[in-house]
């Protein structure tokens, strides 16, 4: 019965949402941008954790992004996360961001986890010149080549994002618990790099998932 129910019971209708085809043991999703999100069931997977188990990959122009995740009433786990992916992308996955970037980047996310009362994230990403803009008709930012780490240490993951060419220069400084909270810093320098953000320079924003 499972392999019969189509995937547009699992995806509901989104604004990133394209369209879907297929079902929910093996499906796929169109996501604004151009790229499409393919999934097959991993039925033992999905035995042995509690939850909905699936092997992924996202392709399209500036796209070739695969992993495993898991989806269960506690939120969405990715593992093994790695590829290229586009900015475009990116803002399906956080439509609450308040900008979009025309960016190309390059990831490798052992785990990612978030949803309420959960957070983990290790992994790092290489982030191509580009441009970001402010929603929803903000004036595009020239960007520069910038690198993303992520490192789980006691209860928090530690987040920084810097220019590839000068890293100890700090933009973004962030932090993320394991109980879902978060707390985002753009730093002076980042404040001039990346207007578009929208956060005031120094001040840290703190809120949950």
């Amino acid at each position: 019965m499972l392999a019969t129910v189509p995937a547009s019971v699992f995806v509901k209708n989104r604004p990133w949402r394209t369209g879907v085809a297929g079902t929910i043991w093996s499906g796929e999703v169109g996501v604004a941008g151009g790229s499409i999100v393919k999934w097959e069931w991993a039925p033992l997977r999905s035995l042995t954790s509690f939850g909905f188990a699936v092997d992924w990959r996202a392709n399209g122009e500036d796209t070739d992004l695969g992993g495993q995740a898991l989806l269960s009433p506690g939120g969405v786990r990715l593992d093994r996360v790695s590829g290229a992916a586009d900015g475009a992308l990116l803002g399906a996955l956080l439509p609450g961001l308040g900008f979009t970037c025309d960016v190309t980047m390059q990831a490798e996310f052992p785990r990612l986890s978030i949803g309420p009362g959960r957070g983990l994230i290790e992994g790092r990403a290489t982030i191509d010149p580009g441009s970001c803009a402010k929603s929803p008709d903000g004036a595009p930012v020239p960007t520069p080549a910038m690198i993303l780490t992520a490192e789980h240490v006691g209860t928090e993951s530690r987040i920084r994002i810097a220019p590839i060419g000068q890293r100890r220069r700090t933009l973004i400084d962030a932090t993320v618990g394991e109980d879902g909270s978060y707390r985002v810093t753009l730093t002076p320098d980042g404040a001039a790099l990346l207007p578009f953000t929208g956060l005031p320079a120094g001040v840290s924003v703190e809120s949950s998932f």
